[in-house]
């Protein structure tokens, strides 16, 4: 068995026994209220992808715009572009580049599909985030109401922002296939 495999098991076993602990990697140090910026993309709540998933389009279009205001209100810039696979990588790319991001979230419409397209689609947004911002951790959030939780994870905030909400950066809905909203 190789080093590879033996500490492979080793993380999966961490990960699976009870009482255990994932330790998540973070910045080396907390930031101040509005200094954190943070690009997420993911697929558009009304995008036929989503109802193909079991999802209720709907209810993730208020998930994820309630998610996006607490991330702001958390103390941290905020951009979303929100977009299928249909459209062009080249849009995330010209919308990430826009400033320097500090991280860069995938929603779990994109990471959690069992899709070959949505597949690929995830290969080219990391590529297309490591290009435009080539030392912005990645994030995932697990349902489009955790993306908080992903930010707070990697990017700590010294204190409570309450009083110095985040900069919103734009709310983008890219889509010419989505349903009504």
């Amino acid at each position: 068995m190789s080093l590879h495999q033996i500490l492979f098991l080793i993380c999966f076993a961490i990960n699976i026994l009870p009482g255990s602990t994932l330790v998540l990697p973070r910045t080396n140090s907390t930031s101040a209220c509005g200094k954190i910026s943070v690009v997420f993309t993911g697929l558009p709540p009304f995008h036929p992808l989503v109802a193909a998933q079991g999802f209720n389009s709907s209810q993730v279009n208020a998930g994820l715009r309630n998610d996006a205001a607490d991330i702001l209100a958390a103390g941290y810039n905020l951009k979303v572009v929100l977009m299928g696979p249909e459209i062009p990588i080249e849009i995330l790319k010209a919308e990430s580049s826009d400033r320097s991001y500090d991280g860069a979230g995938i929603g779990f419409g994109v990471r959690g599909s069992n899709s070959l397209n949505m597949t690929i689609r995830m290969e080219q947004i990391l590529q297309t985030f490591r290009e435009t911002n080539p030392n912005a951790p990645v994030v995932l959030d697990q349902s489009p109401v955790t993306g908080i939780d992903a930010v707070k994870r990697r990017f700590p905030l010294q204190s409570n922002c309450a009083n110095s909400p985040g900069q919103n950066l734009g709310f983008d809905v890219i889509c010419n296939i989505c349903g009504t909203q």
